[in-house]
């Protein structure tokens, strides 16, 4: 069902077509169950979030106006509760100390839309930052993390010693992160 169809339907549920929102469910259950699932640390959790976002969606649907975003609409609301019950689940696993739980949990929340947009933001300023430092810092920079070669490594090369080479990329680091707390500039 594309999105103007959606929109049929929902138009008809404002106008209070009871019926009609089964159809709605019908047609974006499938879709919002695999959003869910990518973020969700179990199948209950997708269940429970989802007839959540399904209550919330037919008692909020007359807020909806119809321009073709509807799903967008109701995955918005999906992760709005996923994310207030990964938090929940995050207290309750911290007063209960399970660590694996504690993990689980602690990774659905970095994988979240959100989480990764940060995620991608603070790499992008890292790439601006590192653009912005001397060419051999850069250099430095590249060979230690992108290279991976070891600090003895880049010592040798550099015809340095290890402290050296270690206290300078120290340095660049506090540069590097001076320059992440400033917003990306220096």
């Amino acid at each position: 069902m594309n999105e103007q169809e959606l929109d049929q339907l929902v138009v008809r549920v404002q106008r209070g077509d009871r019926e009609a929102f089964g159809d709605v469910v019908y047609a974006i259950r499938r879709e919002l169950r695999i959003f869910l699932s990518a973020h969700a640390v179990s199948i209950d959790m997708v269940e429970e979030v989802l007839q959540a976002t399904l209550v919330e969606c037919y008692e909020h649907i007359g807020r909806y106006e119809p321009r073709g975003t509807f799903l967008a609409w109701v995955k918005g609301i999906a992760r709005n509760l996923l994310l207030k019950e990964l938090h929940a689940r995050s207290r309750y696993v911290a007063v209960e100390d399970d660590a694996l739980e504690r993990m689980v949990v602690e990774s659905a929340l970095r994988s979240t839309p959100e989480a990764e947009d940060r995620q991608q933001e603070q790499v992008e300023r890292l790439r601006e930052c590192i653009e912005k430092l001397p060419e051999g810092s850069r250099q430095l920079i590249k060979q230690r993390y992108f290279d991976r070669l070891s600090v003895k490594e880049l010592a040798r090369a550099l015809h340095r010693t290890e402290n050296w080479t270690a206290v300078t990329l120290f340095r660049i680091r506090e540069i590097l992160r001076a320059c992440m707390a400033a917003g990306g500039a220096v």
